[in-house]
């Protein structure tokens, strides 16, 4: 998707895309997991519940600091505003549903447990990417019509500074890992200067690691 110039929805989309990313991923690597294969099975557990608090994360921002401002001033449009926290509450119904079939997975790794997984999965990714298309294609211009540039900013630091100190540099990799050098340059200046220093001499190296680590080689 060509990232728009309005500086809201620019910022947005970066974030989307790393959910896109990532929930597709999660379901190709369930999927593919070999029966048996346990401590795979409790790698991609453990990254499952980085990707679920990470989402939780950042709509729990939104539902704080978006949705309550655009009900204030949107009269128009409030079946949009009233969708997207419906969607929220959607996906947490699918993110409920991952995480009670994701325990019995690591377990065993058994085929039935992982096809169950991977479905739910699934489902999740399809809930996820039509409230994504929404949000970006009906609400975002909304936002930058009604949010003040300060609202903005708060809605950035909430995110970047609500995160738990050990998850910023997989944050910021995930977000910079398909980012245009445009979208680079444009992101990391909000980031403040001691944490570009960090993320320049230890944050990268720890984020492919990790990512290496998780994807063995494959995408």
């Amino acid at each position: 998707m060509p990232v728009t110039t309005r500086p809201y929805t620019r910022e947005m989309v970066m974030i989307h895309r790393v959910f896109r990313r990532e929930a597709a991923q999660l379901r190709r690597f369930v999927s593919t997991t070999g029966t048996g294969d346990v401590a795979r099975a409790r790698r991609l557990g453990q990254w499952t519940r980085e990707y679920i608090g990470g989402l939780h994360h950042h709509h729990a921002t939104e539902d704080a600091l978006i949705w309550p401002l655009l009900h204030e001033r949107v009269t128009l449009h409030q079946e949009l505003v009233d969708r997207m926290e419906m969607q929220h509450h959607a996906l947490d119904a699918t993110l409920a549903e991952v995480t009670a079939r994701l325990g019995a997975w690591e377990e065993t790794a058994g085929e039935t447990e992982r096809d169950l997984l991977a479905d739910s999965v699934a489902d999740h990714q399809r809930v996820l990417l039509e409230h994504l298309h929404d949000e970006e294609e009906l609400v975002m211009p909304l936002v930058e019509e009604h949010l003040e540039p300060d609202e903005w900013e708060k809605v950035g630091k909430a995110g970047l500074e609500n995160l738990p100190k050990d998850k910023v540099f997989l944050a910021l990799g995930a977000i910079l890992e398909e980012a245009t050098d445009e979208e680079r340059a444009f992101f990391l200046a909000k980031v403040p200067a001691p944490g570009r220093v960090l993320w320049k001499l230890f944050g990268q190296r720890q984020y492919r690691r990790q990512m290496a680590a998780l994807r063995g080689g494959t995408r």
